[in-house]
């Protein structure tokens, strides 16, 4: 061997080699870039609000403004993958001081508690708890009084006073009311503080289970969304599943692989139970879960009776957590527990949201069968059941999106239903093999083996849902309604200033009484601060009333680029009829 050879192989030996960097995709810098910017938003408003009154909040908005221009560089300029991983964590941590920040600006002395009834409740249900109350089955009547908060109005004219969540939620703001183990202050929205940990705990998880390139779309998904914020820091308890249903989902198409759930299995299950005890939202995940598990196993064995013992065992387990959790109430509440958590899904709020129901709402003149608006979506949500089972390797990726747009068709389809998960959706769609479904077993009876019986499936499915909603939009409200409004007329002009008096001729064409509640509605918020000063409690069949209403409080300033309706909603059976008001000022 050569003197230059041995000299080669001793370099060799004493010199480490470096492997060579990697540069990271386009895609993957983008998407960071994408999440600083994301927080860029309403920065500077929240600086310039606390340039005088809160300085410290303002210089720490300012610190962070700087922070993020710096950020936005260096992640156009990172050399290498590891250097933009690192950036990545810079900007998560960059996201969770902003939320402190923004938490600090909308909290204080002068700021209300909550500015919605969920927390509110919840707060409420909590000290009927530490003062050895029950949660269930109790009217809090004095939450408006307590909190200033609206309540959600029913169709019967009286408002959602009870607290109908299961039960994490009340567990964990017990121990902060005022005579729990750490008393807070009455302006401390203790629960909103539990949402907005969960959600940093969320995206901490989904940081550490999503793809490296992936990874920026946590902190855009949780924390650059202007209405996650606002939800959470008003305490709406779906925040916390978030944490656990990132678990769940993550690699969920794992579950009972090998007929063992295993130790990754078990948690998934308490992580799904702890979920079903925090908010029903997670109950229409857990049902489409369990049926994609049952699927995924019963293509792995070839075998139902294998397929049915893993997923039942997981099932058991995912209910056994929810039972333990909620195990105090069952005991305490008794009767009124099982009514308790199901009153979201039971009572009969007023129709309000972003879909179908508009038409009924400000469309036409009413619908006389509001509650098939539910019963449609009820009836697309089992056809959406059907197409996983018939569809597995094509709609498995998508589990966590797929209980959401049968709610569309509902009579409260509000955005909370379609954008408070959202995190959930990139986790079931990054964190699981495309190949693991393609193995999913898929029913096909013999009339289904036909490519054009196929091809007819899905508006087969969807037709039920779509009969019952047209039936809901064209059946005629059985009422008809003729109103005035009054009020102060301004100075030299014929245009009211206000409505506080409303005077309605209401004639019932059905063959059943009608007990009337009155709103008015200006925007897509009906206002129902009035009192009926004068007419019968219910309108008789084949007759007809007048009704005087007065406003509660100031009067009600009339739409000005558009009419002002007078709604009149029924329950039994569910109506809604909607009447233009004739305006007139005082004599």
């Amino acid at each position: 061997m050569t003197t230059r050879a041995l000299t080669d192989r001793h370099a060799d030996r004493s010199t480490p080699v470096r492997s060579a960097a990697v540069s990271p995709t386009l895609a993957h810098r983008v998407l960071s870039l994408l999440a600083v910017v994301a927080l860029f938003q309403g920065l500077p408003t929240l600086l310039r609000d606390e340039a005088v009154s809160r300085v410290y909040l303002s210089v720490g908005f300012g610190l962070l403004y700087g922070a993020l221009l710096v950020l936005a560089l260096l992640v156009a300029v990172a050399r290498d993958d590891r250097g933009l991983r690192r950036l990545d964590v810079a900007v998560l941590l960059a996201a969770v001081v902003r939320l402190g920040l923004h938490t600090a600006y909308a909290t204080g002395t002068r700021v209300p508690t909550y500015h919605d009834d969920e927390a509110a409740l919840v707060t409420m249900a909590a000290r009927s708890l530490v003062a050895g109350g029950h949660v269930y089955g109790v009217h809090f009547t004095d939450t408006v009084r307590v909190f200033h908060v609206g309540m959600t109005p029913l169709m019967n004219g009286g408002t959602a006073d009870t607290f109908g969540y299961p039960p994490l939620s009340v567990l964990l703001t017990a121990p902060f009311t005022a005579h729990g183990l750490l008393p807070a202050p009455a302006w401390l929205p203790v629960t909103g503080l539990w949402c907005l940990a969960a959600l940093v705990v969320a995206a901490a998880l989904m940081f550490r289970l999503l793809p490296p390139a992936l990874r920026p779309g946590a902190t855009v998904l949780v924390f650059a969304m202007s209405w996650t914020f606002l939800y959470a820091r008003d305490g709406y308890p779906v925040f916390l599943t978030l944490p656990f249903l990132v678990v769940v989902l993550a690699g969920w198409s794992r579950i009972g692989a090998g007929g063992r759930l295993g130790r990754q299995g078990v948690v998934s299950a308490c992580c799904l139970g702890v979920a079903d005890a925090a908010h029903q939202l997670a109950w229409f995940l857990t049902v489409f879960l369990l049926l994609g598990v049952l699927l995924l196993r019963r293509g792995e064995f070839g075998r139902r009776r294998p397929a049915l013992l893993v997923t039942g065992r997981y099932a058991a387990l995912t209910a056994g957590v929810f039972l333990l959790v909620n195990l105090p109430f069952v005991v305490v509440d008794r009767r009124a527990w099982l009514p308790g958590v199901l009153t979201v899904l039971t009572q009969h709020a007023s129709p309000q949201g972003l879909g179908p129901i508009d038409i009924s709402l400000w469309i036409t003149s009413g619908s006389g069968a509001v509650g098939l608006y539910s019963t449609a979506a009820a009836a697309a949500l089992l056809a959406t059941l059907v197409a996983l089972v018939l569809w597995p390797a094509r709609l498995g990726p998508a589990l966590a999106l797929l209980p959401w747009p049968a709610f569309f068709l509902s009579t409260r389809s509000t955005e909370t239903y379609f954008v408070l998960l959202v995190p959930l959706w990139l986790v079931a769609l990054a964190c699981n093999e495309r190949a693991l479904f393609a193995a999913a077993w898929t029913w096909r009876p013999a009339p289904l083996r036909s490519r054009a019986v196929r091809l007819a499936l899905p508006p087969l499915l969807a037709a039920p849902a779509l009969a019952l909603l047209l039936t809901a939009v064209l059946t005629p409200s059985p009422l008809r309604l003729a109103a005035t409004a009054s009020g102060p007329q301004a100075k030299h002009s014929p245009r009211l200033t206000g409505l506080d008096r409303i005077t309605a001729t209401v004639r019932n064409t059905g063959a059943a009484p009608l007990r009337p509640a009155f709103a008015v509605s200006v925007s897509a918020w009906p206002d129902t601060g009035w009192r009926v000063v004068s007419g019968p409690a219910a309108v008789p069949a084949h007759g007809s009333a007048v009704y005087v209403l007065r406003r509660v409080g100031a009067p009600l300033a009339p739409n000005p680029a558009g009419p002002t309706l007078l709604t009149v909603l029924t329950d039994p059976p569910m109506t809604v009829t909607n009447a233009r008001l004739r305006l007139s000022p005082h004599r």
